[in-house]
């Protein structure tokens, strides 16, 4: 299996790549989206007066962990 990081933009529903892709047309393909940060998110002095680090570091881990099993599994 090859695997490229590839940035894409999403308009209207549809995921946009920002180059050419080699791929047939038609051609089904498996994706991991990443958000880029946004720094609205992550107002740290808001965030470290809420919760100590390791709960901060800890944050959504779980869930992009089981996210990624029950991919593994299909």
């Amino acid at each position: 299996m090859v695997v490229r990081r590839v940035e894409a933009q999403y308009e209207d529903g549809v995921l946009r790549p920002a180059e050419r892709l080699s791929l047939r047309s038609g051609e089904r393909v498996n994706l991991i989206v990443v958000r880029r940060p946004d720094p609205r998110r992550w107002d740290l002095a808001r965030l470290t007066k809420t919760g100590c680090g390791d709960a901060l570091t800890e944050q959504g881990l779980t869930e992009w962990a089981n996210a990624l099993e029950d991919e593994e599994k299909r």
